[in-house]
């Protein structure tokens, strides 16, 4: 039904078309075919075109039939209207309602008319149509009116489809397919020992209809061979050239796809291209694009074996005509069909040697988006069902997938946000299958943001625990939770049977969120949560067989148990006090399996069964016990340890704000935030004294920061205080400045951060303050608390690792070339000694076998020599200091210029080292962050702006420096 839907839109943008074009004749033939098909069989042909206004109003009319009896299988009797008079009309009109009562006028006044049926391009309001009808009966006359719409849904059925591919010229891709596998057999059966007619265009798109079935079903395969001897009829030198060009266009097609080889119809596809510019409808000229695509695809596949200066020759064509129609081109509508044809073309090289230029694609479909904006009958979720192909070929797009989104935007306006929606799955899932995570995350925000009403809550559910699944597998535990609560609490409280089913997967997935998060007290008191809903929703309920997620939870839950009673036998005790109040059947069974001696958590060292928790968890071990909680995750090249009091008050808020930077990380990523990597500390606190959010950087540490946080739940309101902690945390870590990073944060990331409901408000739901047991967890201490705890398992959202802002390997070439054409000569004679010195020289060498290239080690040098021989010059102005360091630096040394190598200490090329990487920083014009030392730039540095990578050909810095004295 959705493909009718879809294909009865299309058909009516060409509808659209034919008043574009002036094509009065071909609506006139259109429609009386239409009518013969669906209202009556005694038609008489027009007898004037609906331009020169038909003979008084009447473009056709029915004859009378004295047919008094029915005649067996006969459907002209059937649809014959006798004896009763109808008149047709049609206009492809605008302002349609005063051109319908102008013809009605006419119909009546010259001539008896016992119905007139009118058909119009323009759409009709229903309260239009009913007043003209009205008006029509009260003058005897009884009027019946097909709008646009009425029409396309007409055409977009299969026995019609044919009168849209004769008169409208549509694209050959586009038509209703045939839908199972007995009616193929029949209609197989139908063309046995029959022979098409050339002329016929329903023959046509019934063989074509067999043909597609057998090129694109496996098990319809064997029947290829027939459906192209059928389609080879309308091959004849008699059939009318639209036919011929598009049989052309099917077997071409048939032979690839089925076949995997077109070479024997070269001569089909040449002929096809040889009047291209002849036939210039927006779906011929969609189709020859389509088929220049499919060719050229074959060529370089190895399946079409031509001289390619044909296929450029071809697209040269194709090209020129779409270029001339565009240059003709009046109405947005049409101008939108060219653009769509131009995009199709520019996916193909223009010449030999020369590869196809995608950002011409996206060039000529963004112009296409802005016409299809002004044409509201443009069929653009056809074209959003192109990207979702596109972008499931070539993944990750920024381009594309901002087409995509701006044809999401048409397609609200127009349909609403429940179509554009799924077109944002629809990619999603694509770029999923690509393992492209970090655009189909975007992608599924997008649709939840689309779907969050209660006409989708099912499908925004659903997204929902997809996005969780997603946010886990990047390690982002509480941000996995946030979305799992959310459907959690839908399920619970929602009317929607459908909705309520979800319960328990929701709770399933929020029980592993606990696990992965090393929350494994919380594990333990969510279970009976779980299980409660499973046993209420399930029909077998407990069947570990059915439920192989439920048994390996069960499982993994006796394995905790394990390690705890072996790392920490005291905490062990009190947990056991919790399992306590379950049900002794389930208690006992889980208690038993994990004091087995057997278990895997009893093998080898605690240092061998601690690295087994560090490959499976994101966190430590019941991390959720202890006066203290200390979460630990990472993400964009943060370890972010973020440190609160695990009470029942202050958990929720605290989870809450971690639940919101993972969030804010995830959104972020794949940008250049200009991080350089560290560790990050951030205290949550409570305060009952503060009135508002606050956040202060510790006294003893730069790189430790302190959230204050007044004693309410934050709402929708308060989504901003995350993400300014994440620019205070970004300020301290990044070095790009504040304008340059403000750039980066944009409405998506905003939109991420909130989640239906607060977090804490979530959290109290599941967990309220009677089961959380604050007792035991403040007097239990965590599993082994003084061992570190680095997981191994799982992805990360990554570190931007690519070339840094505004680096180019050009620039960065002639700076080092530079470097040795400036310094060399302002230190001949003092290198030549260094390059001699039995202390120095080996100081410089090791600093060349950490990596440093020599016009490194010669700016280090060269700002040692500088702020030598600038020591005399303390007292003049700063500019004027500033003047003497240039003219040093360009001067020539002499010999008795030189500097002793004794000046150049460990201490000073050390301290230089560093004041060298913040020159260098200054250059690009970046900044060094606070909180990051001197080993962590380097290594930042290294990695995103070839420090150590980049060379020229230069003299050896230690070798030639004897020149100069013998020169």
């Amino acid at each position: 039904m959705a493909n009718l839907v879809r294909l009865a839109a299309q058909l009516r943008y060409h509808l659209s078309e034919l008043g574009a074009r002036n094509a009065h004749h071909e609506f006139e033939h259109l429609v009386r075919h239409l009518a013969r098909a669906r209202l009556y069989s005694n038609i008489l042909p027009a007898t004037g075109p609906v331009s020169a206004g038909g003979d008084g109003g009447r473009d056709f009319e029915t004859f009378k039939t004295d047919i008094a009896l029915p005649i067996v299988g006969s459907s002209f009797h059937a649809f014959s209207s006798g004896r009763r008079i109808i008149v047709f009309a049609c206009s492809l009109e605008k302002r349609i309602q005063t051109k319908i009562c102008t013809d009605v006028d006419k119909i009546i006044s010259n001539g008896k008319a016992d119905e007139i049926v009118y058909f119009c391009e323009a759409n009709v309001a229903i309260a239009k149509r009913q007043a003209l009808v009205t008006a029509a009966n009260d003058r005897g006359v009884e009027l019946q009116i097909f709008d646009g719409n009425a029409i396309a849904e007409w055409l977009a059925e299969p026995d019609l489809f044919w009168i849209a591919e004769e008169f409208l010229h549509v694209p050959a891709e586009i038509g209703p397919k045939m839908r199972t596998h007995d009616g193929y057999a029949v209609h197989k059966d139908n063309w046995e020992g029959r022979t098409p007619l050339p002329f016929s265009r329903a023959d046509f798109v019934s063989i074509k209809a067999g043909l597609r079935h057998a090129t694109f079903e496996v098990g319809a395969r064997p029947d290829l061979s027939f459906w192209l001897e059928k389609m080879a009829c309308f091959l004849a030198p008699t059939a009318p050239r639209d036919m011929v060009r598009s049989a052309s266009y099917e077997v071409t097609v048939a032979h690839l796809r089925a076949r995997g080889d077109i070479t024997t119809q070269a001569a089909l596809v040449a002929d096809y291209f040889m009047d291209v510019d002849a036939h210039l409808d927006i779906g011929d000229l969609t189709t020859a694009a389509t088929l220049l695509n499919y060719v050229t695809g074959g060529y370089w596949l190895g399946q079409f074996h031509v001289d390619d200066s044909d296929l450029y020759n071809y697209r040269r064509r194709l090209a020129d005509a779409v270029q001339s129609a565009l240059n003709e081109a009046v109405g947005p509508g049409r101008r939108a069909g060219l653009l769509y044809v131009q995009g199709l073309i520019e996916q193909t090289p223009p010449d030999r040697g020369l590869p196809h230029n995608y950002s011409a694609v996206v060039e000529s479909w963004s112009a296409m988006l802005d016409n299809a904006d002004k044409a509201p009958l443009y069929p653009i979720e056809a074209f959003a069902d192109l990207l979702v192909d596109i972008i499931r070929i070539r993944g990750n797009d920024s381009d594309l997938l901002s087409l995509a989104r701006r044809a999401d935007d048409l397609l609200s306006k127009r349909m609403g946000g429940v179509v554009a929606g799924e077109k944002a799955i629809d990619r999603a899932l694509s770029l999923l299958e690509r393992h492209d995570a970090v655009a189909a995350v975007r992608e599924l925000q997008r649709a939840k943001l689309k779907w969050f009403s209660g006409e989708r809550l099912l499908g925004a559910a659903r997204i929902l625990l997809l996005l969780a699944e997603q946010y886990l597998q990047h390690g982002l535990a509480y941000a996995a939770k946030y979305h799992v609560m959310t459907v959690a609490l839908l399920s619970r409280y929602e009317h929607d049977d459908d909705i309520r089913r979800l319960q328990p997967e929701a709770l399933l997935d929020l029980l592993e969120a606990e696990d992965a998060a090393g929350n494994s007290f919380a594990f333990i008191q969510l279970l009976p949560v779980f299980l409660q809903a499973h046993i209420f929703f399930d029909d077998q309920p407990l069947d570990t067989e059915q439920h192989p997620r439920l048994r390996i939870n069960l499982e993994h839950l006796a394995a905790l148990l394990g390690f705890l009673k072996r790392g920490s036998p005291k905490a062990r005790e009190a947990v056991d006090e919790l399992l306590g109040e379950w049900p002794p059947e389930l208690c006992n069974a889980i208690i038993n399996a994990a004091d087995q001696p057997e278990g895997f958590w009893n093998r080898g060292s605690w240092p061998e069964a601690w690295t087994a928790l560090e490959n499976t968890l994101l966190d430590r071990p019941f991390g959720d016990l202890g006066v203290e909680r200390r979460v630990r995750w990472e993400g964009l090249g943060l370890c972010w340890n973020c440190i609160f009091s695990n009470d029942y008050r202050t958990a929720p808020a605290a989870e809450q704000i971690i639940a919101e930077l993972q969030l804010i990380v995830f959104a972020l990523a794949e940008r250049d935030l200009g991080i350089v990597p560290v560790d990050i500390s951030l205290t949550i606190e409570l305060s009952d004294a503060s009135g508002s959010f606050s956040i202060q950087v510790s006294a003893t540490s730069k790189a430790a920061f302190r959230v204050t946080l007044p004693p309410k739940d934050r709402g929708p309101d308060d989504i901003g205080d995350s993400i300014l902690i994440f620019i205070a945390i970004l300020r301290a870590c990044s070095i790009l400045e504040d304008e340059a990073l403000t750039k980066l944060f944009d409405i998506s990331v905003f939109e991420t951060v909130f989640v239906g409901r607060p977090y804490a408000e979530l959290f109290r739901e599941f967990i309220p303050e009677e089961h959380f047991f604050e007792r035991i967890r403040l007097s239990t201490a965590t599993l082994d608390s003084h061992r570190p705890f680095l997981s191994k398992t799982g992805r990360r959202v990554q570190w931007f690792d690519g070339p840094g802002p505004a680096y180019t390997s050009e620039r960065a070439l002639g700076d080092a070339q530079n470097r040795y054409e400036k310094i060399l000569p302002s230190l001949r004679f003092t290198i030549s000694n260094i390059a001699l010195d039995p202390i120095v020289r080996p100081m410089l060498v090791e600093m060349r076998d950490r990596g440093m290239k020599d016009w490194e080690i010669l700016s280090i040098l060269s700002n040692i020599a500088m702020g030598v021989r600038l020591g005399a010059f303390e007292d003049l102005h700063p500019d004027e200091v500033k003047d003497r360091g240039m003219a040093l630096l360009m001067m020539v040394e002499t010999e008795s210029d030189a500097i002793s190598p004794s000046i150049f200490t460990g201490a000073l090329l050390e301290m230089h080292s560093e004041l060298y990487l913040r020159a260098f920083l200054d250059s690009w014009q970046l900044q060094w962050p606070s909180i990051v030392d001197y080993k962590g730039m380097e290594k930042f540095l290294v990695a995103r702006f070839g420090l150590r990578e980049i060379d020229v050909p230069h003299d050896d810095l230690f070798y030639w420096a004897d020149a100069p004295a013998n020169s």
